[in-house]
């Protein structure tokens, strides 16, 4: 029983014409257009790989997380940061997409590991990775708290460059849920935050999206800098919330 999941995948290969000269084709032909980072969590991975019809290169990272570009030479940065640069450097990257879900256990983990000691996270990979990355997106959340109905401030590519977000005016949400979405939001400026990005994001041959699924409804939500806030998709308003 235990052995079930691994033979399926085995199975799944018996038959299939895959030689070396096809994965080299294959990976000379790939010029990835998207960079989706998603979280480790099944159901936004699920959701997303379903709808990807172009070149992409999917990351998953506990929280969707992205280090920061203030890390550069202190701390490692993690294969995401890597990937990253590498998809910008093929020359076709046109989107990168932070994707977070509703009921996110990864974070609500985060949102409890204050009360985690400092051994707990030294003697953990995971722990030490989602406080070392996730604490910007707790200050930010902390700041929320003391007015929820007043709207959150994000740095784009320069300091000079900031933009609103307002959570959840409507109070629609649980407070797990809005802290996954300032957790988005906070990654959009995380991934900004890198060199080789910029000269495409001031170009504007680059454009970064925040989304975020609720996964209870099978929902998928934009975010609208024009309407500062997440709006949900629908064959209707496509257009208007890529402005």
């Amino acid at each position: 029983m235990a052995q079930g999941v691994m033979k399926d995948i085995l199975r799944n290969l018996v038959g299939k014409s895959c030689s070396i000269q096809t994965l080299k084709q294959t990976s000379q032909d790939l010029k990835p257009q998207v960079v989706v980072l998603t979280c480790v969590e099944a159901t936004a991975g699920r959701f997303l790989f379903s709808s990807l019809q172009h070149d992409a290169v999917v990351l998953c990272s506990p929280g969707n997380l992205i280090p920061h570009s203030k890390l550069y030479g202190r701390e490692v940065l993690g294969s995401e940061v890597a990937s990253m640069e590498w998809a910008c450097s093929q020359g076709s990257l046109e989107h990168v997409i932070v994707c977070g879900h509703s009921n996110c256990q990864i974070l609500d983990v985060l949102g409890k590991s204050q009360i985690q000691s400092a051994s707990d996270c030294r003697s953990s990979p995971f722990l030490s990775w989602l406080t070392q990355h996730g604490n910007s997106t707790l200050t930010r959340f902390e700041r929320y708290e003391m007015d929820r109905l007043q709207p959150i401030t994000f740095q784009g590519i320069s300091p000079k460059e900031l933009w609103d977000a307002y959570v959840d005016p409507q109070c629609h949400w649980t407070d797990q849920d809005q802290f996954s979405q300032v957790n988005v939001l906070q990654q959009l400026q995380n991934v900004s935050s890198h060199g080789f990005l910029k000269p495409k994001l001031k170009s504007g041959a680059l454009q970064l999206h925040g989304m975020w699924l609720d996964s209870r409804q099978q929902l998928p939500y934009l975010f609208s800098k024009e309407q500062q806030r997440f709006v949900q998709i629908t064959d209707n308003n496509i257009d208007s919330i890529l402005k």
